[in-house]
């Protein structure tokens, strides 16, 4: 790994990593989609991955493209326009993902490729990284993206058993998701969130019922405030 990457400050968009598993003899590619950021107490960054079939490591562009994309967590179709927060309702979600296109598979599910990593500035991991450049590597035709932030989370440390976790569940399908009783019971529990946003009251109808309510607490709890008085 160049030593201009072995910082994560000078990472950038694009930049692809391999990880090896040496236990199957097989590799990890991580491509950068979202440089590292700091949040209030971490700092994170977002990748897709893909994995070799065997120990050969790619090194160039035309190889990394024909490798397979991990799947790292599922959602049922049927949930897709599940509202973005508490003040849309389902109707809106709906008029607000009108243009997009799913591709769901043939058990109605659609799949997150995109995760985030919390990144720790003290992990040996840093050392297993591979440089292999900067690539603009095309998306998967069935990515999902979510619209309310709710991307897989991993940490640095934990990514390599995570991830090939997730390859073995979700691509290799060995996930019980796949049975049959877990089919139709993840159907039935994505129609009940549905049905329970569809008939969900609105905004006005909220505050028609509770709204009295929060008038009168706020009310009360003015008129029990005591004054108090300080001396010169």
């Amino acid at each position: 790994m160049g030593v201009k990457k072995q910082k994560c400050e000078n990472w950038q968009v694009g930049d692809t990593f391999a990880l090896k598993l040496a236990e199957v003899d097989r590799y990890l590619i991580l491509i950068l989609y979202e440089c590292p950021y700091e949040t209030s107490c971490d700092i994170r960054c977002k990748f897709r991955a893909k994995i070799t079939k065997d120990e050969q490591l790619p090194k160039n562009q035309e190889k990394i493209e024909a490798l397979e994309f991990i799947k790292v967590q599922y959602k049922h179709f049927y949930t897709r326009y599940l509202p973005l927060n508490a003040y849309e309702n389902y109707e809106e979600g709906v008029i607000r993902q009108k243009d997009r296109k799913f591709y769901p598979d043939e058990f109605n599910y659609l799949y997150y490729y995109l995760f985030e990593v919390l990144l720790l500035k003290r992990s040996n991991i840093y050392k297993e990284l591979i440089y292999l450049g900067n690539f603009d590597i095309n998306l998967p035709i069935d990515d999902y993206r979510s619209v309310d932030g709710d991307d897989k989370l991993f940490f640095l440390k934990e990514l390599k058993d995570e991830l090939y976790k997730c390859y073995n569940e979700y691509n290799l399908r060995k996930s019980s998701i796949y049975e049959k009783d877990s089919i139709i019971e993840i159907k039935k529990n994505a129609l009940v969130r549905v049905n329970a946003e569809i008939v969900k009251p609105t905004k006005e109808e909220l505050w028609e019922m509770y709204g009295p309510i929060i008038k009168k607490e706020k009310k009360k709890k003015r008129d029990t405030l005591t004054k108090v008085k300080f001396d010169d």
